[in-house]
């Protein structure tokens, strides 16, 4: 499967600390309104066994998730229903308010899938303190 190992990261732009704790809501978006697209972000165990625990940031400080992103064109197009998107919604855990990361897919691409598949196209492991292997975008 066609994958693309990165990372989501989260920094802290208030000016005192702040406590997050599990994994961010991670899903596409597209049209002006900014819809959902396919389904969000399955959560993904720590491969290590190590659990999710509470991550405090200092301000400027930042937080790193894995996010695995599966190439829709692996998935036939009929079960995939591809669609051009703008980018991710990201929301931090325990949050209700939703950052946008810009990722849209290319003119002409194979975009991203609005339907079913039999594996997730997203995925997204637990915070953690500081930038974790795969760098990311930044939220």
């Amino acid at each position: 499967m066609s994958q693309n190992h990165t990372g989501l990261q989260l920094r802290n732009t208030g000016s005192s600390a702040c406590a997050l704790y599990g994994y961010p809501g991670v899903s596409w978006v597209a049209g002006a309104d900014g819809h959902q697209v396919g389904a969000a972000a399955v959560r993904q165990a720590d491969p290590t066994g190590s659990a999710e625990r509470t991550v405090t940031l200092a301000p400027g400080a930042v937080a790193s998730a894995p996010l695995d992103i599966v190439d829709a064109a692996v998935f036939s197009r009929s079960q995939c229903k591809p669609v051009p998107v703008r980018g991710l919604r990201v929301y931090p855990p325990g949050q209700r308010a939703a950052l946008f990361l810009p990722l849209p897919t290319e003119s002409g691409g194979y975009g991203e899938c609005s339907g079913a598949t039999p594996d997730p196209a997203l995925t997204i492991g637990y915070l953690q303190a500081g930038v974790q292997p795969g760098g990311g975008g930044q939220g």
